[in-house]
């Protein structure tokens, strides 16, 4: 196995930070309606390893754009989560199972975000309070989950097929 990134590996790589910065921006107006878990779900399955370097280019962008907050810490360890999931059951080709796991990650998205809320809220005086803070911003966002959610199982429910039938068309064309 080739070591590195060949040029069709950063033409994707390029290609899919352009495809998720460009979806995400075109759901804005929809609160936690996305399609960034779905793309990196898509390229984690095409690309293996090596898309794992879409989320901090990713982020990179979001941050010069909205400004660094927290949230920059929680997208460079939440969505390789996601990542590392698909590529241990990359051989599942299950609607379902992606559409079930995808869902998931949605709901458990501001769960999972939770730690970097905590070590924000931290004071020097009161670890309980940070505790408490990040329990109340994960409990006071599950609606949002509820609806990332949502729109995760059913954005994957209706994309997956079509766009895998895509991305293998791709991956046989390219070699």
């Amino acid at each position: 196995m080739k070591k590195g990134f060949s040029i069709k590996d950063i033409a994707y790589i390029g290609m899919a930070v352009a495809l998720i910065e460009s979806c995400k921006m075109a759901l804005a107006f929809l609160p936690n309606i996305e399609l960034t878990s779905f793309w990196l779900v898509m390229f984690t399955l095409l690309m293996g390893w090596k898309a794992l370097i879409i989320v901090p280019i990713f982020v990179a962008i979001e941050a010069s754009l909205y400004g660094p907050h927290v949230w920059v810490i929680m997208y460079l360890y939440v969505w390789p989560i996601l990542m590392l999931l698909t590529m241990k059951f990359r051989k599942n080709d299950m609607v379902l199972f992606w559409a079930l796991l995808s869902g998931f990650f949605g709901l458990f998205f501001g769960a999972l975000c939770t730690p970097a809320q905590v070590i924000f809220f931290i004071h020097p005086t009161s670890l309980d309070m940070a505790l408490k803070s990040g329990f109340a911003w994960w409990v006071a966002g599950i609606p949002y989950d509820i609806a990332h959610a949502a729109g995760n199982f059913t954005l994957m429910l209706v994309l997956y097929r079509p766009i895998r039938i895509a991305v293998n068309k791709l991956n046989t064309f390219s070699h």
